[in-house]
């Protein structure tokens, strides 16, 4: 299954917009999220490994999925900064050149992107 950041983004979003634990069986109803419940739940697994999120992955005879209890600050973070419309663009930009990044490559690049931008605001240069 190949892994999609703007997934990862969304995802991180709908949670930290939810009032309440997101129930894994309608988390594939995320806006402008257009992913099945096992492309959604892998997603989440590779989250929870890299501490975005924290929660527990379960498995029963049917069904392969991750309960999802919060963002981690790691997640929080990344999200911030992914959201931000001119730290985003900037990446895509910079990525497309590049071809596919690492998750961690891209939570450097965006927090690199969004601190160069944040220093030049400060300095006025």
């Amino acid at each position: 299954m190949k892994f999609k950041l703007e997934t990862v983004k969304a995802l991180l979003a709908y949670i930290e917009d939810s009032d309440e634990y997101p129930d894994p069986f309608l988390i594939d109803q995320v806006d402008g999220l257009e992913a099945d419940s096992v492309t959604i739940n892998y997603h989440l697994a590779l989250m929870l490994e890299a501490g975005l999120i924290v929660g527990k992955e379960r498995v029963n005879r049917d069904d392969r999925y991750v309960i999802v209890r919060r963002l981690t600050i790691a997640g929080h973070d990344f999200l911030a900064n992914a959201q931000n419309p001119t730290v985003w663009k900037r990446f895509r930009e910079t990525s497309r050149s590049v071809g596919s990044v690492s998750l961690d490559i891209a939570k450097s690049a965006l927090s690199s992107i969004a601190s160069s931008i944040i220093t030049k605001a400060i300095t006025g240069s």
